[in-house]
């Protein structure tokens, strides 16, 4: 896939995600959403944060920082929410789980170089882990429907991991930042 999917899908995601769910459940199952989705994606917003910083060293460490931070939050927060779904389905839902996380934390992502705007960065926040939760529960009720019959109540334990994640991940980033630069 290249530059253009993953635009298209990023305006898809965001835009027309009623569209996007229906059509992802045929188109998508042999993407790695991770690899061709979501670590890209993740690159592009960390990119966006390096003219806000004045120092190019410190820019590109807190681009790696938020990169991580941000790659290993979707890996831990795929593994909870299969894990959320029970021992005997957790081993065949991961898949699909890490692709409607990949696909639906997109507006979290583009929101991390507001980070720095002061207390409007949890407006900001707050907004964007609205839309990625309303994003999240599409994407859950047309991938995950079949699946899982008792779907709301697996998708509220997973929204409530997704918020969780979504904060701790923001703060660690922001800590981070301000340790770092600090010196």
């Amino acid at each position: 896939m290249g530059v253009k999917w993953l635009l298209a899908a990023m305006v898809a995601v965001l835009f027309r995600p009623e569209a996007f769910w229906s059509d992802a459940r045929e188109r998508l199952r042999e993407v790695n959403a991770m690899k061709e989705y979501a670590a890209p994606l993740i690159a592009i917003a960390q990119f966006c944060k390096l003219p806000l910083f004045a120092v190019p060293r410190m820019a590109m460490l807190m681009a790696i920082i938020g990169f991580t931070v941000d790659v290993a939050a979707l890996w831990l927060l795929s593994g909870a929410i299969a894990a959320v779904a029970g021992a005997k389905r957790a081993e065949t839902l991961q898949q699909e789980v890490m692709m409607v996380l990949c696909y639906s934390l997109t507006p979290l992502w583009f929101v991390e170089p507001f980070g720095i705007a002061g207390t409007w960065r949890w407006i900001v926040m707050a907004a964007a882990l609205a839309y990625a939760l309303f994003i999240a529960r599409l994407g859950m009720l047309t991938m995950l429907g079949d699946e899982i019959p008792e779907i709301e109540p697996f998708f509220g334990k997973s929204a409530l991991l997704i918020a969780t994640a979504a904060i701790i991940s923001f703060l660690l980033q922001g800590g981070l930042l301000r340790f770092f630069t600090s010196f």
